[in-house]
């Protein structure tokens, strides 16, 4: 119910709706007035119809459910047919996932699951074209409500044929949704019955990263989130590389210079993947604003940085953290998703930068837990989990918050196949796979290591990566069996892999390794890493730019 003002300009100002960004957009229809008052004024009564709206939906009590946050006209016609009803009512209507999924009408959920008021919820993807003329993509679903003992669930139909698949068929209890998402009582997404049984099992082991109906023990890593920079809002901060050089700033790895002006880079989402904070750049190609991948020979080059888009004051970054956190690095991930991906949840450790909205930012009370958590967020095992709760592309706070991340204590404890706590096996092998060039050093001396970067080795580092997988599959409590069954809940991986080395590789060498763990763990004896001492990288000096200057 909110005016989109590309949308509108599209069909009559060709100019506004294709502006370089929000900022310019702005300006250009602050001329209207002037420059075309017939279209300032249709401008001007399609907001006051878009307030009206909105003031009614929000204010006239019809919808206390849904008439709230970012409201959208399918979530008041559900509300509406709920509130039509008598106490032996029903009403069966379609409506996206988002109606089940999303944090927005995470109250209309709760309050038909503890009434008992669902009968059941079919979700479908359009990928088989049932409606021709939508996006295949496109999720939606079948909503009946009405009294009932219990409530059926079919999530990631394609065709009405799936309905009559007994394994694709669910039930949750109140209860479970409380386990499941204590903080929306939203529902999970799950695929098959024992889907739904292993993440019960997962949630019951380790709760969620932030429960906020605790407010002492709730938050155990001491977070706080942060999207520092809006595309569109702050786009009036953001400097082109064609700006900088025409006003003479120099490039100087990836920071502009300007006599004692600093422009630090604004990282987006793309940019970045697991352990690796230059996965792609700007300005290496015909097109100059799509990003490219950078290459082996290229991450070998530990000197070797990605370009943005664009760039923003440094003192504008520094304001923004200030008072939340004082380190030269950054952890957060990417909103822009799906279970669709190869990966749903992409998290990335960073040096400190500019950030956008599509990278949003965990920040955790102490600097030193950022590595055990990092790496509970790059596992397959929460990454399943992780899939279960997206129910369009995005994964926002709420999502985020839900994840089932193990308390930080856990990661204190000795594991027997390790011969070590979790924590002190996990480190080195997360810092190997991290510090790989040198503009990330603040994040390896706040680990307690000096060094020059890790050598870029992709073999070694799919060695390192599936060992660590491994471990969570075992932290985790997964049996064998589970660990195969999640691993093949990943087709796009699988897909690449097969076409990369004939076999499901990643699939074959995480189990073999967590055999060998259990082995282990069953022995009394250390597991016996497949990987030797890292090498000694002598690389290059240190460049004159590692730090953004406070």
């Amino acid at each position: 119910m909110k005016l989109q003002e590309q949308e509108f300009f599209a069909s009559r100002s060709v100019e506004i709706a294709t502006a370089e960004n929000s900022s310019v957009r702005k300006k250009l229809i602050a001329k209207l007035p002037s420059e075309n008052p017939s279209l300032w004024k249709a401008w001007c009564e399609a907001s006051r119809v878009a307030e009206g709206q909105s003031h009614f939906v929000r204010n006239s009590a019809r919808y206390p459910l849904c008439g709230k946050g970012d409201v959208n006209t399918y979530a008041l016609f559900a509300e509406h047919n709920r509130s039509s009803l008598n106490s032996v009512g029903r009403a069966g209507f379609m409506v996206p996932t988002g109606i089940v999924s999303d944090d927005s009408t995470k109250h209309f959920l709760q309050m038909i699951v503890e009434t008992r008021g669902l009968v059941s919820f079919y979700d479908f993807e359009n990928r088989e074209a049932l409606f021709a003329s939508v996006h295949r993509s496109f999720k939606f679903g079948l909503l009946t409500l009405g009294a009932a003992p219990s409530a059926d669930f079919v999530f990631f139909a394609s065709n009405v044929a799936h309905l009559n698949d007994a394994d694709r068929h669910f039930t949750l209890s109140p209860a479970d949704f409380a386990t499941l998402n204590p903080n929306t009582k939203t529902c999970p997404t799950f695929r098959s019955k024992r889907d739904a049984e292993l993440n019960l099992a997962i949630y019951r082991r380790a709760g969620v990263l932030w429960r906020e109906d605790d407010e002492k023990h709730g938050n155990p890593w001491g977070l706080r989130f942060m999207a520092m920079l809006h595309m569109a809002n702050d786009s009036g901060l953001f400097r082109s590389r064609a700006q900088l050089e025409a006003a003479g700033a120099k490039l100087v790895g990836n920071h502009f210079k300007q006599e004692e002006v600093e422009y630090v880079p604004l990282i987006e989402a793309k940019m970045v993947h697991h352990f690796d904070h230059r996965f792609g750049t700007y300005g290496t190609n015909d097109n100059q604003e799509k990003t490219s991948e950078l290459g082996d020979s290229e991450h070998a080059q530990c000197s070797r940085t990605g370009l943005p888009y664009y760039w923003v004051e440094a003192k504008e970054l520094l304001k923004r953290i200030a008072g939340v956190w004082d380190h030269q690095w950054l952890l957060g991930w990417r909103d822009i998703t799906g279970t669709l991906n190869q990966r749903t949840l992409v998290a990335s450790l960073i040096p400190l930068a500019a950030t956008g909205d599509t990278f949003l930012l965990a920040m955790p009370q102490s600097g030193s837990s950022a590595i055990d958590l990092y790496c509970s967020l790059t596992s397959f095992v929460v990454d399943y989990a992780a899939r279960q709760k997206v129910g369009g592309t995005h994964l926002k706070y709420h999502v985020f918050k839900q994840l089932p991340i193990l308390p930080t204590e856990t990661f204190a404890q000795l594991a027997r196949w390790a011969a070590t706590s979790m924590s002190a096996w996990i480190r080195p092998r997360v810092l190997e796979l991290t510090y790989t060039a040198w503009d990330i050093e603040p994040f390896a001396q706040d680990a307690g290591y000096d060094g020059p970067p890790f050598k870029w080795d992709p073999a070694r580092r799919f060695l390192l990566r599936c060992e660590l997988d491994a471990a969570f599959f075992h932290l985790y409590g997964i049996s064998y069996d589970d660990a195969a069954y999640i691993l093949d809940t990943f087709p796009i991986v699988k897909k690449n892999d097969e076409k990369a080395n004939g076999e499901y590789r990643t699939k074959r060498v995480i189990l073999e390794i967590y055999d060998a763990m259990a082995a282990a763990s069953k022995s009394g004896k250390p597991y016996q890493t497949l990987l030797s001492p890292p090498p000694a990288d002598p690389s290059v000096a240190h460049p004159d730019t590692r730090r953004v200057k406070r």
